[in-house]
């Protein structure tokens, strides 16, 4: 059953009132989803999404956002469910009207709470801010955003893909069969013990730079630096070693492919036990 809790959280620091500054209000919406969803799809923009799985079962979610933002009380978000999909859709932009005080900012976040169970589906875009995945696991992921980043910590799946434009992506932890990233425009890829069957890679203007748990000869490689350099080592074996500049082919028929490629940029990862 859906709950719509609305709080009020106002903060006012004792020098700014002492200034005479006017406070700075910051409003948080929450709902409650029922138990059993395992699809969810985001639909949002200007404004930040962050995922955490959380010791509870059933989605918990809410949304924070500044007074310069939009209105005490005002509905930013549609919360719907249809069998076992979540669907939660951004119905309202940021407020142009309102001025932004010196000490505040036009920020909106959407948090939901996840429990520790792996979805189906997971499905997010937003633009102009950040997607943040924290411990999230599911069957296929695909993460979109505009002029913002994407951090991925601890996932575990069948397929994840990330895109964007001018903005960073990092991904921890990450166990998955198929792993997708790219950058439009502007950004930099850094991979931080991620363990894939087949990565597939494509930055602009920027470099691809980390580790990969596994043994490099189980790998195919084709590896392009466009402008940059190029360089695989493995931390468990000194006589493996790719590098040179701009492309890079080897042993294709491995069951194991990684494939990067960058314009403007540097290609240099490490395999890890």
């Amino acid at each position: 059953m859906k709950k719509f809790l609305l709080a009020l959280l106002t903060a006012a620091t004792a020098a700014a009132l002492l200034c005479g500054a006017a406070a700075v209000s910051t409003y948080s919406v929450g709902y409650d989803a029922p138990a059993g969803i395992i699809t969810i799809v985001v639909q949002d923009s200007s404004a930040a999404v962050v995922l955490q799985a959380a010791d509870t079962d059933h989605i918990h979610a809410d949304y924070t956002y500044t007074s310069s933002y939009a209105f005490e009380s005002s509905k930013l978000y549609d919360f719907s469910v249809a069998g076992s999909t979540l669907t939660v859709t951004k119905t309202r932009e940021p407020n142009a009207s309102l001025t932004i005080k010196s000490t505040d900012t036009r920020a909106c976040t959407l948090t939901l709470q996840v429990p520790r169970q792996t979805l189906a589906s997971l499905t997010v875009s937003t633009t102009n801010d950040n997607i943040t995945l924290d411990g999230v696991s599911a069957q296929t992921a695909a993460l979109t955003t505009d002029n913002g980043r994407i951090e991925v910590t601890n996932f575990n799946g069948t397929s994840l893909s990330g895109t964007t434009r001018n903005g960073k992506i990092t991904l921890s932890g990450v166990t998955s069969q198929n792993v997708a990233a790219t950058i439009q425009n502007s950004g930099t890829l850094k991979l931080e013990n991620i363990s894939a069957n087949v990565c597939n890679a494509k930055v602009q203007n920027g470099s691809i730079t980390g580790s990969v748990v596994g043994d490099s000869s189980a790998y195919g490689f084709d590896l392009t630096a466009g402008g940059g350099r190029i360089r695989v080592s493995d931390s468990n074996d000194r006589n493996f070693l790719l590098s040179g500049k701009d492309a890079l082919q080897q042993n294709a028929g491995a069951p194991q492919k990684l494939s990067l490629a960058t314009q403007n940029g540097d290609v240099d990862v490490e395999f890890v036990r």
